[in-house]
């Protein structure tokens, strides 16, 4: 993909507010629910099924974002960019575990127990890091904008 190709996408995300991953994560979560009304004879190869094809739309982002923070650290010289788009890869991945937590600890007849309070603590957290990945998105918009 190009750098230029790459920056307008990134910019098309910015400007719609939507993280990177937003959409896989909400197939995810709907995957993981879709199953557990499936029980009690719960249909596990359709829901490894959506965890397959959730795993290889992650990774197929990953790699875009990845090969769009090498080329603005390297060719196109924009580390401030560059920066962005790490920090959004780390928040990404800090909310994404959060999130796979929480469907587990909501689902007692899998763990043996439910902490309410645990759960409000990993809800909060999704919020925090969802709210960091918009800050880092609005940075990135704004300084993509002033780098052209």
């Amino acid at each position: 993909m190009s750098a230029r190709r790459a920056s307008a996408n990134w910019r098309s995300e910015c400007g719609r507010g939507a993280a990177p991953g937003a959409v896989q994560s909400r197939a995810q979560f709907g995957g993981h629910r879709q199953y557990l009304r499936s029980g009690p004879h719960y249909d596990f190869p359709g829901y490894r099924k959506t965890v397959h094809e959730v795993t290889q739309a992650f990774a197929a982002a990953s790699r875009e974002v990845l090969a769009v923070e090498a080329e603005l650290a390297g060719p196109r010289a924009q580390p401030l960019l560059a920066g962005h788009v790490r920090s959004l890869q780390q928040l990404e991945q800090t909310r994404l575990a959060t999130v796979a937590l929480l469907q587990l600890m909501g689902t007692p007849e899998l763990t043996g127990q439910e902490d309410t309070e645990r759960m409000q603590q990993l809800k909060m957290k999704v919020i925090k890091t969802m709210e960091a990945i918009s800050e880092v998105l609005q940075d990135l918009r704004f300084d993509a904008e002033s780098a052209e």
